[in-house]
């Protein structure tokens, strides 16, 4: 072989030309020397490539897809800007909302928007409320309690901040059960009395609210009683929507004993929904982080 120097074009493999090269009997320093290349190089290329073993991939997102699926399934009612709310609360991480549809996503977990009945035509329940303690809501609701029958929630919603204010469960449903929930919230909102708060209670149509000492006792309150109309749940949506809220985050969801045990659990959401359950309307933040909130803005 002539040692007069070869050119390389772009297209040819140094380590494939040199190895032929060298397969054929030419020593290193000659191969270098037409090639144009370094001895140690030549070397180099002669010596089997090492192999770096590749790093096994990465999930990213593993552990926060591991606590999205444990709010999923403690929660499993809400869609990804709660669990989003959810993720700061309880474990200080904040994700993008576009990253936790994407997650949930991809492990099916987001949950189907419920279909919306007919539109009617009354529409009462869209009230003008500008501050906390102006309009309360009151409604009735029942639980299975397993040995123990049915269990009779009477509950109080301010329209305003939606804390529940007063509430009543009871295995009776009577008009002494309604007025313990309104006698609660009452004591809670207005510790230095009602009488001239210009506080409006709606209620529905039942018979423990049009009873003759309800009746009396709102009179005696100066509290401005409302009664919606005949089938028109929209009239009093906001306490419609916790008794909706209740029944699919806590009460659908297990199957209670007896009376002691529903009440206990009720109870305890009923705190959690004041305290910590992140509502849209309030900007994700709960009733009671929502009328503190509030209260500092006007102080401010």
């Amino acid at each position: 072989m002539c040692c007069e120097k070869i050119e390389l074009g772009p297209e040819v493999n140094s380590r494939s030309l040199v190895c032929q090269l060298a397969k054929e009997g030419f020593p290193v320093p000659v191969i270098a020397k037409a090639l144009g290349l370094n001895r140690t190089y030549c070397y180099s290329l002669l010596k089997p490539p090492v192999l770096k073993p590749k790093r096994p991939s990465v999930d990213k997102d593993a552990l926060v897809k591991q606590w999205i699926r444990k709010l999923c399934e403690e929660f499993p009612t809400y869609g990804y800007r709660r669990i989003q709310v959810m993720l700061r609360r309880r474990y200080n991480v904040r994700v993008n909302h576009k990253r936790v549809y994407r997650l949930m996503k991809e492990m099916g977990l987001l949950v189907k928007s419920p279909k919306r009945g007919a539109s009617r035509a009354k529409r009462r329940g869209k009230i003008p409320v500008t501050r906390s303690n102006e309009h309360f809501q009151c409604d009735m609701t029942k639980v299975w309690c397993g040995k123990d029958g049915w269990g009779y929630l009477f509950a109080v919603i301010d329209a305003y901040d939606r804390e529940i204010v007063g509430y009543s469960f009871s295995r009776f449903c009577r008009t002494e059960d309604l007025l313990k929930a309104v006698d609660m919230a009452l004591n809670y909102r207005f510790p230095n009395g009602v009488q001239g708060a210009g506080l409006t209670l709606r209620t529905d149509t039942g018979c423990q609210m049009t009873s003759r000492r309800f009746i009396q006792a709102m009179k005696v309150c100066q509290i401005n009683h409302e009664r919606t109309g005949y089938n028109n749940p929209d009239a009093d949506g906001y306490i419609e929507r916790f008794f909706r809220s209740l029944k699919e985050e806590e009460v659908w969801l297990q199957e209670y004993s007896s009376f002691a045990e529903a009440k206990a659990a009720i109870e305890s959401y009923i705190r959690f929904y004041n305290t910590d359950r992140p509502h849209s309307a309030l900007g994700y933040r709960s009733p009671l982080e929502f009328r503190n909130w509030k209260m500092q803005q006007n102080a401010a």
